[in-house]
């Protein structure tokens, strides 16, 4: 199932894949509607419970049908506010439906561009944006059996508040995105005083947060594709099908949550005491 967002920019080559959000709730009844709200946003097709994270005593996380994690939801214990994680296309929802209507603070957020340039010209754009302001380059690549899993260059120290990544996105996840799709990501971990702000930033704002990402930027070019334009469309796995690989993915828990609710949100937060009932 796509996750549901009408605020995206198809003809835009910007988009989020991946952020992190807390969201105050000032009461029960409002930290039930921000539950709701996120897990409406990420458009999964089966919600699970979870651990808890950092004081929150609970989490949701939702799945797509073919079983990948599209991102989870914290609450409860002794926080009354909502901490939301997601990745990938439901990262877009989140951030268009939820902080669109209800204010938060990004703890973190990437933004991605894909491209079909070939690695080593991007490799070489990263590199001559980080010469220019002495950024350090660093490198890795997975290799199975002597075949190459996938090579990953980044900018920035991992310690930076702002980290570029640029890997071969097709090999990342395979059958996903047109052979050849490379992927540049600008990872974003604002300080406290500047999350809320940052939380109002577009994604070309978001990507072009330094310096050197808007060194990066003009450098790129116009050589991008549109938002989901080389994402690859998969079929929809029947009920069957989805609980075996959400059960190869994440164990005999998965299998044993989604056997007990059938994967049906209301039945889940019917059991967690959220229902509206």
């Amino acid at each position: 199932m796509e996750p549901r967002n009408t605020s995206v920019d198809r003809s835009s080559p910007y988009g989020w894949d991946w952020t992190a959000t807390t969201h105050d709730g000032r009461d029960d009844d409002e930290v039930r509607g921000l539950v709701r709200k996120a897990l409406g946003a990420l458009g999964g097709a089966h919600v699970l419970p979870g651990k808890g994270l950092q004081g929150w005593a609970r989490s949701l996380s939702s799945y797509d049908c073919d079983g990948f994690a599209l991102g989870s939801v914290y609450f409860g214990g002794s926080r009354t506010d909502v901490h939301v994680q997601a990745t990938s296309a439901a990262a877009d929802a989140v951030r268009g439906d939820v902080l669109s209507e209800v204010p938060g603070k990004t703890s973190r957020v990437d933004t991605r561009v894909d491209s079909l340039v070939p690695f080593e010209d991007l490799e070489a754009i990263l590199e001559q944006a980080g010469e220019t302001y002495g950024s350090v380059v660093g490198r890795v690549e997975y290799k199975k059996r002597g075949e190459s899993l996938g090579r990953t260059v980044y900018l920035g120290a991992p310690s930076s508040a702002i980290r570029v990544r640029l890997y071969e996105k097709w090999l990342e996840s395979p059958g996903q995105y047109v052979d050849g799709t490379n992927r540049v990501e600008v990872q974003l971990r604002p300080p406290s005083k500047v999350k809320a702000a940052v939380s109002g930033w577009s994604r070309a704002e978001t990507f072009c947060a330094s310096r050197v990402t808007r060194d990066l930027a003009q450098r790129l070019g116009t050589d991008l594709a549109p938002v989901a334009s080389l994402h690859v469309s998969r079929g929809t796995p029947d009920l069957e099908r989805s609980l075996a690989a959400m059960g190869d993915q994440y164990g005999p828990s998965v299998r044993r949550w989604l056997e007990l609710s059938g994967g049906d949100l209301g039945r889940v937060l019917d059991r967690l005491g959220l229902s509206d009932d």
